[in-house]
């Protein structure tokens, strides 16, 4: 590596395992909830087509700002590790690839809830979901140390802002939900200290029954804290 930061202007990178811990719960799941879809049932397919397209959107987004704001740093400032930055963005091509096929096969679904294309649909959602498996394991395991050893807090913070301005916002706290139930009691008391008073209440007041609402049409389960 060619730059390193002191300790106090490194980057808390657990937010990044947050995010991936929801993704990767409900991309698991997918194929499952696709693929016990009664044939015919339209209405059961149009809302797993709808939250299968918003976390296309999100990991898009997440995906994106990785490519923007990560990648050219890593590149400039630890030439020795070009070589997983490259496959990162091998990974996200693949990925990409994926999304967008279970997209258009879902597209079909919603609207017939045809048996012969939800197992299609289950197959990607099962090749998606073990793509990001490989990427965000190996992303955790060799990438993120190298963040944190060469990029500032500022800019590290600049990828989560980013992520938040592509949210819609009145989507932001089931999606803070979905990230808040994936991580342990510890980490998430800890990312609720940080987020501004604001936002803590409005995730108290109504947020975690917003969210618990939507989990439920998804899972037909309540969600475990």
């Amino acid at each position: 590596m060619s730059a390193t930061r002191t300790a106090s202007e490194r980057p808390d990178t657990y937010d990044m395992i947050a995010v991936h811990n929801a993704f990767r719960s409900h991309f698991r799941a997918l194929p499952g909830l696709i693929a016990a879809v009664t044939p015919g049932d339209r209405v059961r397919a149009q809302r797993l087509i709808a939250f299968l397209d918003e976390l296309g959107t999100g990991l898009h987004h997440h995906h994106t700002g990785e490519d923007e704001l990560v990648w050219p740093i890593l590149l400039e400032r630890a030439p020795a590790d070009a070589a997983l930055v490259l496959r990162m963005e091998e990974q996200h091509t693949r990925i990409t690839e994926l999304t967008e096929r279970a997209h258009r096969d879902g597209a079909e679904f919603a609207t017939t809830a045809d048996p012969s294309i939800r197992d299609r649909l289950a197959e990607t959602a099962r090749a998606l979901a073990d793509a990001l498996d490989e990427h965000m394991a190996e992303e955790e395991r060799c990438l993120l140390p190298v963040v944190e050893a060469v990029m500032t807090a500022t800019e590290w913070q600049a990828l989560g802002e980013r992520g938040r301005e592509h949210m819609p916002k009145n989507r932001q706290l089931v999606f803070l939900g979905f990230i808040l139930q994936g991580v342990p009691d510890t980490h998430r008391r800890n990312l609720l200290a940080e987020m501004p008073l604001p936002a803590r209440l409005a995730w108290r007041v109504l947020g975690r029954r917003v969210f618990a609402k939507e989990y439920r049409e998804i899972y037909h389960a309540d969600p475990e804290w």
